[in-house]
């Protein structure tokens, strides 16, 4: 009788080491073929390209609260011992929260704020323009990508689609797995059993944990004899047709067990068995590039092996973690205020920055789906207290797993469409790279950088006493932190108006006339920066601009505006204004640096995005992006 030895047998962490290595050294990721299907359809599929939103949201001018809605440039001066009044129906209209907002009306003034006396209503402190409206676009603006490249569709992400009309979405085929019983005692449960027979419960078990891992399970349709030329046929007749094969029993090295010399004709194995109890006789090797998992026929064996092996199988192929999402520590860096009286549920990115756990607050609000789209995770403030404080450590709901938020790349710094391309080109090229971003301005980034919530930022401040980009703000904000600074690219910066230019527009001095309506980037944003030494250049009062307290925290956003006729002009960059089809003025060229810490350079995500920007791959997509001159400068360190 043959003694049963595993010749090639390993530990647990060795055997999964080795199988994921060898998993990624083929990159079988890519193995897996598009589809297109519905929105109503997606949930837990993973997306196949980046969703880009096909209309914005809002897609009018909303009031966000029950009031009257009236024209903010009427409401001036107006003061508790004199308050302005209005006739309803003439100029002023009642409104709910959510109706539309149609011209000349752009402000809601509070029913909790006003006085109301038959048909007239009185206010009694000036609203500034869009107050208290829900501008179009505030939530996320045609263009923009709403879900990255190798995402798993959860619930959220399916409202968004929705909202943002994409009725379908291009996802990744489910990995296919093939699942072959052997063994002349196993019968499936319709057939007739004899003494010695064994009830195959295992291929229906095995079919169930691909099932649930996201895989299409299919189990052959009869149980194989233990015969070496009609397992290998089998197994070289369907390995273009499957992404793995699961052969179950056989997998040890008694006389009828052939599997381990069946896969070894195909090839060199990884292992022979493993060093837990149960579930050591494992087997696997490749058949070429479709992975070969010999597994035992004792069923707890067979569903321990199972359910560690195909884990593995199955997150490597879809590039996304298994691993089901629970609760961490985390600390919050900046103050998050909160109101007294009400427990309040603040949407999050989390990432790990020197070996810390760090928790960034993302823009509140009821109405904002794309916030709860772009969190890591949600993080309670009890009614109790007035918010947290900066430096707290804090506990965070996840909505994905640790592993995968331990290892994202966090962006936080200035709005830019090429380098979101980037990052996604990037994920496709290897779905292990994650990431995540938060748009916050030039300004917004630097402060975050400089807090400690990212090592991965991005500027395009222009200083007007040196007429030079970044340089004095790094100095003044960073002089005592090296980093690395990459010169991104050159991008024009101008005005954007629309298509035909209607209104004539072909100045800054242009802002000033009664019948041009502007748009404004968010305070500390760079392009807000450039457009106030602008002004100033030309002697030009902000105040005398109508629309200049109006802002959007991204170029899609300020191009959204003026398509849709919020606004006849904004300052934005040319590559949005082409890809809206409007018309561009330019004002200048900006220099777009990113900026890494220096103590992270040779981590392994920031290598991979290096090598990605400078691949000739990537720079065949830079010629899309007009309005650029791409660089990928490495200045100084």
């Amino acid at each position: 009788m043959k003694k049963e030895i595993f010749l090639k047998r390993k530990s647990l962490a060795e055997a999964v080491n080795v199988f994921r290595e060898k998993l990624r050294d083929l990159r079988i990721f890519k193995s897996l073929k598009e589809e297109e299907i519905p929105t109503y359809d997606s949930l837990g599929r993973i997306t196949s390209r980046e969703v880009y939103a096909k209309i914005s949201e809002p897609f009018y001018n909303a009031s966000a609260v029950d009031g009257f809605a009236l024209i903010s440039s009427s409401t001036s001066n107006a003061t508790i011992s004199n308050p302005k009044t209005f006739v309803i129906g003439k100029n002023a209209k009642y409104v709910n929260t959510g109706d539309i907002l149609d011209f000349p009306f752009d402000c809601v003034a509070m029913v909790e704020d006003v006085k109301v006396d038959d048909n007239l209503v009185s206010v009694f402190n000036p609203l500034h323009y869009y107050e208290n409206v829900r501008t179009i676009g505030e939530d996320f603006s045609k263009g923009e990508i709403i879900i990255p490249v190798y995402e798993k569709i959860r619930p959220e992400h399916v409202g968004i689609l929705i909202s943002s009309l994409n009725e379908k979405v291009f996802v990744f085929e489910k990995p296919k797995v093939l699942i072959i019983a052997t063994g002349e005692e196993v019968k499936r449960i319709n057939e007739p059993l004899q003494k010695g027979d064994v009830v195959d419960s295992n291929s229906y078990m095995v079919s169930s944990i691909v099932e649930a891992y996201g895989g299409e399970a299919n189990v052959f349709d009869e149980v194989l004899p233990n015969d070496f030329k009609v397992l290998r046929d089998t197994i070289d007749n369907v390995k273009d047709v499957f992404h793995a094969i699961v052969i179950i029993g056989g997998s040890a090295k008694g006389t009828k067990d052939l599997i381990a010399d069946v896969f070894e004709s195909f090839g060199e194995i990884l292992f022979h068995g493993i060093t837990i109890q149960p579930g050591k006789p494992i087997v696997i090797g490749f058949n070429k590039d479709t992975p070969l998992i010999g597994l035992p026929g004792f069923p707890v064996s067979n569903y321990i092996d199972a359910k560690i092996f195909l884990k593995i199988f199955m997150e490597e192929i879809t590039g996304v973690s298994l691993d089901y999402p629970s609760k961490a520590k985390g600390v919050v860096k900046r103050d998050i205020p909160s109101s007294l009286g009400v427990q309040e549920f603040v949407r999050v990115k989390i990432s790990n920055v020197h070996d810390e756990l760090i928790v960034v607050p993302l823009k509140r609000g009821a109405s904002n789906i794309s916030s709860v789209v772009n969190s890591d995770g949600l993080i309670s403030i009890k009614d109790d207290l007035e918010g947290i404080p900066a430096n707290s450590s804090i506990e965070v709901e996840l909505l994905k797993s640790i592993d995968e938020l331990n290892n994202q790349l966090l962006f936080i710094g200035s709005n830019d469409p090429m380098l979101e391309f980037l990052l996604n080109f990037a994920k496709k090229q290897n779905p292990q790279f994650k990431f995540g971003i938060v748009n916050t301005g030039s300004l917004g980034g630097l402060l975050s950088f400089l807090r400690g919530e990212t090592f991965f930022t991005s500027i395009h401040l222009f200083d007007k006493e040196t007429r030079t980009y970044n340089e004095s703000y790094i100095k003044k904000y960073l002089k005592d932190k090296k980093i690395l600074r990459i010169l991104f690219a050159l991008r024009n910066q101008g005005l954007i108006v629309k298509k035909g230019n209607p209104k004539k527009i072909y100045s800054i001095n242009d802002l000033l006339r009664k019948d041009v309506v502007f748009v404004n980037r968010q305070k500390g944003s760079g392009t807000r920066i450039f457009l106030d030494y602008l002004l100033e250049s030309n002697y030009i009062d902000p105040n005398n601009i109508k629309g200049y307290d109006v802002e959007e925290i991204t170029h899609l956003g300020v191009a959204n505006a003026v398509l849709s006729g919020l606004a006849d002009c904004g300052l934005g960059i040319e590559y949005v204004a082409n890809l809206f089809d409007l018309d561009f003025i330019k004002l200048g060229e900006e220099e777009y640096e990113i900026l890494i810490d220096y103590e992270e350079k040779e981590n392994s995500k920031i290598k991979y995005f290096l090598e990605v920007m400078h691949s000739e791959a990537f720079k065949k997509n830079v010629e899309n992006f007009k309005g650029y001159i791409f660089k990928g400068e490495i200045r100084s360190f």
